[in-house]
């Protein structure tokens, strides 16, 4: 089945309840029957939580009768996709305009940010980019504009080349996520729609009076997504890319956070040693191919008393989990500074087979 990684403007947002996936059955069938599921909405699994959509938050005793059936689970507000938008009604069209030995071939998942497509490609399916971009366009109405990989990400900017393949020549839009509204340029800043979950996991963490050092911002999403969860709160937002930093202080405005923010753009190393040693109690660092090399900043960064890093790397084989925390500690010997605890380690996305992005919350004090 084709499946997007999509932004809001095809979500809704509702009260839902993370489970095990594989509880997922009887979860939904006792969610029925108390008449709390939103059919309206499609569950999404997140790594392997299964997220249902609710239609009303339950009482108290419905509630004990959940964890008493199902264990314990997480109560959350996010976003889902409309049952309305028909899932893998993508392959229904393509059906009609290619051979089923093409569309054997096509990727099975795509990224929609705002109201742009962007499109992998295998190289027997290059002939046919625009036959897919058609369908893609037909099926989910909102896109104006479809591009696909053109090449990896490369330089410290991360950004990766893309062709325009059908619709609007352009690469600004507005994407939306969890309450906030992104201004977004996929040719000259680095933004992933399939961190959405990340985002709103770290955001959840923070807690007021906090200052936070995001050394990898982007165009903002952990950032902004923070200072509007909290009032108070402080945030050092940096980036090498200038066009990044440019557009993380346009969306700082636009979500009415820009008080409790300050953008700089650079290395983050140079940022942090010039202007935030010793001032962060949270340090975020998604640039999993980087991120060892920072680790040093993001330590100078954290009080005398420590405080949590937020660490991304890249992990393969089925002990990634494990493999990632080696990393973090081999990186930390010498350094001064080690490990206090291993709050979290998750899978955040996989990115080729066997090969996972991996995120590591730990709490980091001096040696």
């Amino acid at each position: 089945m084709l499946s997007p990684n999509t932004d809001s403007n095809l979500l809704q947002e509702s009260v839902s309840l993370s489970i095990p996936q594989k509880q997922g059955e009887k979860a939904i069938q006792l969610l029925g029957k108390l008449k709390l599921l939103n059919r309206k909405l499609a569950p999404q699994v997140i790594d392997d939580q299964l997220h249902v959509p609710l239609a009303r938050a339950p009482k108290a005793q419905e509630q004990e009768l959940l964890e008493r059936v199902l264990g314990k689970q997480n109560l959350l507000r996010e976003e889902f996709r409309s049952r309305l938008e028909p899932v893998g009604s993508l392959e229904k069209v393509l059906t009609q305009q290619l051979p089923s030995s093409i569309i054997r071939l096509v990727s099975k998942s795509f990224d929609i940010i705002g109201d742009i497509a962007i499109i992998e490609l295998s190289p027997e399916g290059e002939p046919f980019e625009k036959d897919i971009a058609e369908a893609l366009m037909k099926v989910h109405k909102n896109v104006k504009s479809v591009y696909s990989k053109a090449g990896p990400i490369t330089d410290n900017r991360r950004l990766r080349p893309l062709h325009h393949v059908l619709g609007a020549n352009r690469t600004q839009t507005i994407y939306k996520e969890m309450g906030c509204r992104f201004k977004i340029d996929i040719s000259k800043a680095f933004f992933s729609p399939r961190l959405s979950a990340e985002h709103r996991r770290v955001a959840e963490q923070v807690r007021p009076g906090e200052c936070v050092v995001d050394m990898f911002a982007g165009v903002g999403p952990f950032s902004i997504l923070i200072a509007k969860r909290l009032n108070d709160v402080q945030i050092h937002a940096i980036d090498a890319n200038p066009e990044a930093a440019k557009l993380i202080g346009e969306n700082a405005k636009m979500n009415k956070v820009q008080n409790r923010m300050k953008v700089w753009s650079g290395d983050a190393r140079v940022v942090i040693k010039n202007n935030l040693a010793g001032t962060a109690t949270r340090v975020i660092m998604n640039h999993p191919s980087q991120a060892r090399e920072f680790l040093e900043a993001a330590c100078e960064a954290l009080g005398r008393d420590g405080g949590i890093v937020h660490y991304y790397t890249f992990a393969e084989g089925a002990d990634n989990e494990s493999r990632a925390r080696k990393e973090l500690a081999g990186a930390l010997a010498n350094s001064g500074w080690k490990i206090e605890k291993i709050m979290a380690t998750r899978k955040v996305r996989g990115v080729a087979p066997m090969k996972w992005q991996v995120a590591i919350d730990a709490e980091l004090v001096p040696a």
